[in-house]
């Protein structure tokens, strides 16, 4: 299996969920000091400016709480056409923070008794078909990343690439569902993250709530309880204007859509809201919902190099336990997380998706845990290449026994697609060296002596992974090449 590329696929495409805990000795000596203070407004606002320069996140805002106050900060800007400037009631996508949602949603409602941790999917979701072993699939399993299925629907092509999921309804995934050959592996054996578990789990809770709809359940259950204004998987057309503009490094990307699968992470949220939310994460919320927590944020399983409970991911750090979850789409990352021994919490929320700001959240609640600020983004000239050199290169490349890269072409965009992934846009830094839209990564090709087209290399992270060609393009009567 290659992470590298795995871990690409889920940055770009299938909200984000990563990050690498660092810590340095060289703080510990401040922690005490640090910890006990109150980070004022215009420091706060400070670090978010010195983050906005580096070009990779347009606009950026912020909350922390303490026990001795509440300081929020935005820096940048929204990026709206309209110029409408960065607020605490701006609307983000927060990404597989949702998760985090669902898996409060999970313990509310085995304390309603509605499910069990060991409900078997199929017994929840009989309609679907899986591959042998799935009937052993449980709900714990999906909660906790443990059940071997794909992170995106396998064999879907999105209609949209740029809006990946708006198409990934009931029909596709159990069309995917019904072409797995196999699990990914064993359910329970070990974590590999999966957005299609996480939607399904929000579809067996809905399902045995008798809610109407996933975004039903979160108004009825967390919401409303808690005081949420803006807090919902479905934007009327009417709310434009109020949101931030997403951007990739490359510019502005459409907004995502997430229907059948929304507990994965379709949740579109304001810093306003989501700093009540961060709250509740400290206890300061009505009974139902503060044991939902509690119980969501309680480490089950082992999930390297972290643990997690109900979708929370759990990490230690100098000042104890920090329960979190991070987001990202094609044009947003998001981090939210608390620390109940020290009574901080946290949330970040930024209109780019070139970085994600887990180490901006982490620091906030540890402050013994340094910033980790990406390099500068740089301009990156695209170039024009002819759509018969752009064809020679469409094929599939093998870079592992079970793990591929087709390489398609549709009209003047070329696209790669790896297992069990969506396809991602690449663009074009020369004819032979294209790089992946939104992602920092790049693949190129390698040509044999008489010219053709015999490998592909993944170029990411300092790492290079070679695959062969394995299959050649199907000829087209449109001159498109389709996967």
């Amino acid at each position: 299996m290659l992470d590298c590329f795995r871990r690409l696929a889920l940055t770009a495409v299938a909200l984000l969920f990563g990050g690498t805990l660092f810590t340095n000795p060289l703080d510990a000596q401040r922690v005490g000091a640090v910890a006990a203070a109150v980070m004022p407004e215009d420091s706060l606002r400070a670090l978010l400016a010195a983050r906005v320069a580096l070009g990779r996140n347009p606009g950026i805002v912020a909350a922390l709480v303490t026990p001795d106050g509440l300081v929020r900060a935005h820096a940048g800007t929204a990026g709206s056409p309209d110029g409408q400037p960065l607020s605490a009631f701006t609307r983000f996508e927060i990404g597989s923070i949702t998760k985090a949602i669902t898996g409060a949603l999970f313990a509310d409602a085995i304390a309603r008794g509605e499910v069990r941790e060991d409900d078997r999917l199929l017994d929840v979701l009989p309609e679907l078909r899986l591959p042998v072993g799935g009937d052993r699939i449980t709900l714990l399993d999906l909660a906790t990343h443990r059940s071997g299925l794909p992170s995106y629907p396998t064999g879907h092509m999105p209609a949209t690439p740029g809006d990946p999921w708006a198409d990934v309804d009931s029909a596709a995934v159990a069309r995917s569902l019904a072409a797995l050959d196999t699990l990914h592996f064993a359910p329970g054996r070990r974590s590999e993250y999966s957005n299609v578990g996480a939607g399904l789990l929000g579809q067996a809770l809905v399902r045995r709530s008798g809610a109407a709809s996933y975004d039903a359940l979160v108004r009825t259950r967390i919401a409303e309880p808690l005081g949420l204004r803006v807090f919902t998987t479905e934007a009327s057309s009417a709310d434009t204007r109020a949101f931030a503009q997403g951007h990739d490094a490359d510019g502005p990307v459409s907004r995502w859509h997430l229907t059948y699968l929304a507990a994965a992470g379709a949740i579109l949220s304001t810093l306003d809201d989501m700093t009540r939310l961060a709250q509740a994460c400290l206890g300061d919320a009505p009974p139902a919902v503060a044991d939902a927590i509690t119980q969501a944020q309680t480490p089950r399983r082992e999930f390297a190099p972290h643990r997690i409970g109900l979708h929370w991911v759990t990490t230690s750090t100098p000042g104890g336990d920090v329960h979190w979850h991070n987001g990202g789409t094609g044009g947003f990352r998001s981090w939210m997380g608390c620390n109940r021994a020290t009574g901080r919490a946290a949330v970040v929320l930024s209109n780019g998706s070139a970085a994600g700001v887990d180490d901006l959240g982490l620091h906030l609640v540890e402050p013994s845990l340094p910033l980790r600020p990406p390099a500068p983004l740089t301009a990156r000239a695209i170039v024009t290449v002819d759509t018969a050199v752009m064809d020679e290169l469409v094929g599939t490349y093998q870079l592992a026994p079970t793990f591929s890269i087709a390489v398609t072409r549709e009209g003047a965009a070329l696209h790669a697609q790896a297992t069990g992934q969506t396809r991602l846009v690449l663009l074009a830094e020369s004819a032979g060296r294209w790089r992946v839209r939104g992602v920092d990564a790049a693949v190129e090709f390698e040509r044999a002596a008489d010219g053709r087209v015999v490998a592909l290399v993944l170029v990411q992270g300092g790492r290079r992974q070679r695959g062969v060609r394995v299959r050649d393009p199907e000829p087209t009567s449109a001159g498109a090449h389709q996967r």
